[in-house]
């Protein structure tokens, strides 16, 4: 299995996305503490001891090819204010998906996701040459689907008992995608948000 780049900075006019690393723990716990974050999301965070966890299962994915995850710091504060990842990576089959991203809500609805999801997904079709990058998310989460379909995303249906959630819901996910024969015209759609 081809490994994922030892590190990747991408960055943008008001984001840079930067390759996750054990010293970004003590960030990402400060600003992991809404309990709105965690609502959908496959997991939850309670203690400093949770977040080492997740950082750690996820350089291990990292190291093992399947995974590439981000911290994603607004370049304002110099914060990192949310963090998010390359997932079932396929050189082979030129196809990732993007997902396990979560923001801090002072940065809901604000610049920050648009640019973060450019700035993969350029490097995803540009850089990496990918043929395929899909998103999944809870099917109760709206506010997410309405996110990704900002994007330019197709919603390609819902994957009905896709995944058994901690608290032992059986939740449905959403799946859409961007192919490559899209990307030129979903970047300029995301460019024409990130002028305004």
């Amino acid at each position: 299995m081809m490994k994922v780049i030892e590190h990747i900075e991408l960055v943008g006019e008001n984001v840079i996305v930067a390759s996750l690393q054990e010293e970004h723990v003590e960030a990402l716990f400060e600003i992991s503490q809404e309990p709105a974050i965690w609502e959908f999301l496959t997991t939850k965070v309670y203690t400093i001891d949770d977040m080492k966890d997740i950082v750690t299962a996820a350089l291990k994915m990292k190291e093992e090819g399947s995974q590439d995850p981000f911290v994603v710091i607004d370049k304002k504060t110099n914060r990192i204010v949310g963090t998010t990842r390359l997932l079932d990576i396929s050189h082979a089959d030129k196809k990732a998906e993007i997902g396990w991203t979560w923001y801090h809500p002072s940065v809901w609805r604000t610049y920050v996701n648009t640019e973060c999801k450019y700035l993969l997904l350029k490097y995803c079709f540009e850089t990496l040459q990918y043929n395929r990058v899909q998103f999944k998310t809870d099917g109760r989460n709206e506010r997410s689907q309405k996110a990704i379909a900002r994007l330019g995303a197709v919603y390609e249906g819902t994957i009905r008992k896709e995944r058994v959630l901690p608290n032992g819901y059986v939740r449905d996910a959403a799946l859409f995608s961007i192919i490559s024969e899209e990307w030129g015209s979903v970047k300029e759609r995301l460019e024409g948000y990130m002028a305004r």
